[in-house]
């Protein structure tokens, strides 16, 4: 199988910017929708209408429930339910830049049973492989405020299996620390790639040498808060990244948490079928 790896920043900035485009679009706005029923057409994507859960005046999330497009020959504004579609390919100058699938999720607990109770959700496709990577960012908003990263979630498929397992901690919107929990993943693995035994010996070294009394959960989180303060000396002067900001934490951060995930796929891949 010819592996891909994409690197996919998903922010709710994004979706403010959609919905401001112009009548005009380009080459660099069109994506590909692949339907249930097997058809697929090609339009210019604004972008997604989600439904938000809110607490008070804050928004705690977010879920898509279609898509905002328009035709290519009139681009006339149209919209498409989510329970329709199945994937969104997303092209920049006819090239591939990312893609969005609706998956189904499971749960795991730390003794590696996974959840009765599914979820479907639209993520961005990370890695193509044996296993599978996807992953997003979560934004917490304010009617009052710009949205700011909470943390990232990630989650992993056998290819040729139904579901995907969430692999990071389900965690509170309200923490004060960005970046996700990692202390989830080795339960993951092992209900996606645990039939296989090398696969599980390495686990197990794994659990012992990184998972024990949370060092490497821990170490990550100090990252994250360098990459974080970091971030901030590097745009606190220039008011046009500033107001990225939370964007350029949230794919930095993303993106550190995960190399630890193509690390463990890639030991699945070396040594199972």
């Amino acid at each position: 199988m010819v592996r891909k790896l994409f690197i996919v920043t998903f922010c709710m900035v994004n979706i403010i910017l959609y919905a401001q485009k112009k009548q005009q679009y380009d080459e660099n706005d069109i994506a590909e929708f692949q339907l249930e029923d097997g058809t697929s057409f090609k339009a210019y994507f604004i972008g997604p209408v989600t439904i938000s859960s809110t607490l008070g005046q804050i928004i705690v999330s977010n879920r898509i429930s279609g898509f905002k497009y328009a035709t290519l020959d009139d681009q006339k504004k149209k919209e498409i339910k989510a329970n329709d579609v199945k994937r969104v390919i997303y092209y920049n100058d006819g090239n591939v830049s990312g893609t969005q699938e609706k998956i189904r999720v499971k749960t795991v607990d730390k003794n590696g049973n996974l959840s009765k109770d599914t979820d479907d959700s639209f993520e961005y496709l990370m890695y193509d492989g044996k296993i599978r990577l996807y992953g997003s960012n979560v934004y917490t908003c304010e009617s009052s405020a710009p949205c700011y990263y909470t943390h990232s979630n990630f989650y992993i498929q056998k290819s040729g299996e139904p579901y995907a397992v969430l692999a990071v901690k389900p965690k509170s919107q309200f923490s004060f620390k960005v970046g996700s929990s990692i202390e989830n993943i080795v339960d993951a693995f092992r209900a996606v790639g645990g039939t296989c035994p090398s696969f599980n010996e390495y686990l197990n070294d794994f659990d012992k040498n990184m998972m024990k009394d949370k060092k490497l959960d821990k170490t990550l989180l100090k990252e994250y808060q360098d990459i974080y303060d970091a971030t901030l000396k590097e745009t606190k002067h220039d008011r046009a990244q500033l107001r990225g900001f939370f964007d350029l934490v949230a794919g930095r951060i993303q993106s550190r948490q995960a190399e630890v995930y193509y690390g463990i796929i890639k030991e699945y891949e070396k040594n199972c079928p």
